[in-house]
């Protein structure tokens, strides 16, 4: 599993994915604080003003995910970090 971290452009205050990628995928978007609820606890504070969303997923359809976060102008920069 991976876990996609992405920046919000500044003034952005939401990032989605379509409901085929959520269907297809079964990736989970989440809040910092949902994905500490969740069990991602070591998960760094997000800098003032900054929003951040994660989004879990298995390895195998990161890749839907990277494309659709590189297309999306309300994204500002995003970290993959391998989990589990």
């Amino acid at each position: 599993m991976v876990l996609i971290e992405l920046h919000l452009a500044p003034g952005a205050r939401t990032f989605e994915l379509s409901p085929e990628i959520l269907r297809d995928t079964q990736a989970q978007m989440m809040t910092s604080d949902q994905a500490r609820s969740v069990g991602f606890g070591g998960l760094p504070s997000p800098p003032a003003g900054t929003e951040v969303r994660y989004v879990a997923v298995l390895e195998r359809d990161s890749r839907w995910i990277l494309n659709a976060i590189e297309a999306d102008p309300n994204v500002s920069s995003f970290r993959m970090h391998q989990v589990g």
